[in-house]
């Protein structure tokens, strides 16, 4: 019982070892499983702020690609005016218009998206005075900013063209940011993130909610990040309740210089979805622990039963053992042993009296050797053949050139164990049950091979049988071999021989 206990206590504690196991595996791959989301958020977040910058980079390509054509012209042709534009919006759909302005007598010409000709505006005083004191307040060549027109807000980018200094013109872009949202959404496919551009004054220019658009709805907290953001040049990321969305957020904040503006992409990460996987990944590692405990549980329960079974069988070989030095007691006042040996001996006495005394002495030594094993259920093989010789010795007076016993073992397996008394057992086994005479001598052969100890004897069966059976025997060295080894004690006939396959046992049995 005691036993049984401290298997239970060792059981059980190998289980919260496995439990706390457990824990901390699925709390590292939980860690992992977040460095390894936000890594893929931050790569996710910079493609699309650096998505977002390219855009705009191309509309200053296309900026200078116009500027350069301008400059080398001093006269526009109003078709090829029109075609440059129009491949100028083709080439960047984000644009709403473009437009170009030339001297005091031109009109401003417009060209909206989808349209194949400009149409003309002409410009008051006031608006031609607008037209020159932006040519004198605009820094080098390049202009850019938001303006309304008509309740509408558009981020327009403005160019200087003075091929002559009698001859100054303008030519722009506008971009609706009410549509540039949309564009960025539809240019990136299906993302679980928004993004928002915020300028140098803390002004939205895109922004999902286009009620926010030219606004500046910042707390003072988040408009020194974006200070700092443009100031330092790098990125920087936290944690943040989004308004839009109701709900935590993970925004990274990428510094853009357009043109001499300086603006802040802001890539905004809904953490909701980040939570119910990992909510999901907790309970599939709680399932799979609370599986593995069970398993372990039932393995507990197996082993604890194959223990009960093996004391069983080791209290089953006690009493066969038990049975067996009955029946070694038996034998050793077996009266047809007995009465066979002093008959031989008699013999002997009137005849050789050397082998008589020699005849004595291996008589001595086998009754001494069923005494010395009677507490034993294992022997060497060594030990065994020995044993074996002698018994032959005294059967070899009995029956003379009726039997001949060979065994040949090689000295590796000499050290190696089997049942105790198992070779004298199958050899007396094959005295019993084979006619020994002159016309049908009986031939033993004991030999190893590989991992087995083999007796084997010429097979020609008695009538019938004067003593008793074997059974006993054969049933004792069964029933060790069952528990000492996988392998089984083997007996049979084969091609006219008798043989018996003893496994032998190693590893310091």
């Amino acid at each position: 019982m005691r036993i049984r206990t401290n298997i239970i206590s060792i059981g059980l504690i190998l289980l919260a070892l496995f439990m706390v196991a457990i824990y901390l595996i699925g709390k590292k791959i939980s860690d992992v499983g977040n460095d390894m989301n936000n890594a893929n958020v931050r790569e996710a977040s910079r493609y699309r702020a650096e998505s977002v910058a390219y855009e705009f980079r191309k509309t200053e390509e296309l900026q200078r690609l116009a500027r350069e054509f301008f400059g080398r012209t001093e006269s526009y042709n109003e078709v090829d005016l029109v075609s440059l534009m129009q491949t100028m919006l083709q080439l960047d759909p984000k644009i709403s218009r473009t437009w170009f302005f030339r001297g005091t007598k031109d009109s401003l010409r417009v060209l909206e998206r989808n349209s194949y000709e400009f149409h003309r505006l002409k410009l008051s005083g006031v608006e031609l005075k607008y037209m020159y004191t932006l040519l004198d307040t605009m820094k080098g060549h390049h202009y850019s900013g938001t303006y309304t027109e008509e309740g509408k807000i558009y981020w327009s980018t403005i160019e200087a063209i003075e091929p002559t200094a009698s001859r100054r013109a303008l030519f722009g872009f506008d971009i609706l940011l009410t549509d540039l949202h949309s564009y960025f959404a539809e240019a990136s496919g299906k993302v679980s993130s928004y993004v928002f551009i915020v300028n140098e004054q803390g002004i939205l220019l895109s922004h999902p909610d286009e009620r926010l658009l030219g606004t500046s709805p910042f707390p003072r907290e988040e408009l020194d990040t974006l200070r700092e953001v443009l100031k330092t040049k790098h990125e920087l990321e936290m944690m943040v309740h989004s308004v839009f969305l109701s709900s935590q957020v993970l925004r990274i904040y990428y510094p853009l210089t357009i043109g001499e503006e300086k603006w802040v992409i802001a890539v905004n990460v809904p953490q909701y979805g980040n939570k119910e996987i990992l909510d999901e990944f907790h309970r599939y590692t709680l399932m799979i622990a609370l599986m593995t405990i069970i398993i372990f549980a039932v393995l507990l329960f197996f082993a604890q039963h194959k223990w009960r079974k093996e004391y069983r069988l080791r209290r089953k070989i006690e009493r066969e053992s038990m049975e067996l030095h009955l029946q070694q007691l038996k034998n050793q006042i077996n009266p047809h042993f007995l009465f066979n040996s002093l008959n031989s001996l008699s013999v002997l006495i009137g005849t050789d009296s050397t082998l008589a005394k020699e005849f004595v002495l291996k008589l001595s030594k086998v009754y001494r050797y069923l005494l010395e094993t009677r507490n034993e259920s294992l022997s060497t093989v060594k030990e065994e053949i020995d044993f074996t010789r002698q018994y032959y010795f005294l059967q070899k007076i009995r029956f003379g050139e009726q039997l001949d016993l060979t065994i040949q073992v090689s000295p590796l397996s000499l050290e190696a164990k089997i049942p105790s008394m198992s070779l004298q057992m199958l050899v007396e086994n094959a005295i019993k049950h084979n006619l020994v005479t002159i016309q049908n001598p009986l031939h033993i052969n004991i030999h190893d091979e590989g991992d087995w100890l083999i007796v084997e004897n010429n097979y020609q069966p008695r009538g019938e049988s004067s003593e008793a059976s074997m059974g006993v025997g054969f049933e004792r060295i069964r029933t060790i071999y069952e528990f000492y080894s996988p392998e089984k004690f083997v007996c049979g006939c084969q091609n006219g021989y008798y043989v018996c396959r003893l496994p032998l046992l190693k590893n310091g049995l």
